[in-house]
């Protein structure tokens, strides 16, 4: 069994109930094909980067699940015939990655204490620009 997550974006402009018989939609898609849902992160109402069909927002959920090889192809296939899903992704995660998203960065174990000794200040070197011999003709 393959993990995968899929990432929805359905229009932002429906009523409550609405998105919630296309998020059960989505979620039958991945029942019906053989997925076994394990988590489900609604992220809200997002702006969007750009307008897709006019519209500039849109409700952002993520499902990760488990199934066999050929079931994203099926859920995406169907996906693409629902009108309110604006857009929608899937990858594939790797099964030892946790669900928990780790920090980008990881914070330094000691602080790099700043010397306080200020350094000699570098004066910039002076030339003398000599004039431009102009040409006698």
């Amino acid at each position: 069994m393959n993990r995968y997550e899929l990432g929805v974006v359905i229009r932002a402009d429906l009523e409550e109930d609405v998105f919630r018989a296309e998020m059960e939609r989505v979620k039958g898609f991945i029942d019906r094909f053989g997925g076994t849902i394990e988590k489900i992160d609604d992220w809200g109402r997002r702006k969007l980067a750009y307008p897709i069909h006019k519209l500039t927002e849109g409700m952002y959920s993520f499902i990760t699940y488990s199934s066999e090889g050929g079931t994203p192809k099926e859920v995406e296939s169907r996906l693409r015939l629902q009108e309110n899903v604006l857009r929608f992704l899937t990858i594939r995660r790797d099964e030892n990655e946790p669900l928990v998203s780790k920090p980008i960065a990881e914070p330094a174990e000691k602080p790099v204490e700043e010397s306080v000794a200020e350094e000699p200040a570098v004066e910039p070197a002076i030339t003398e620009e000599k004039p431009v011999a102009e040409s006698e003709e």
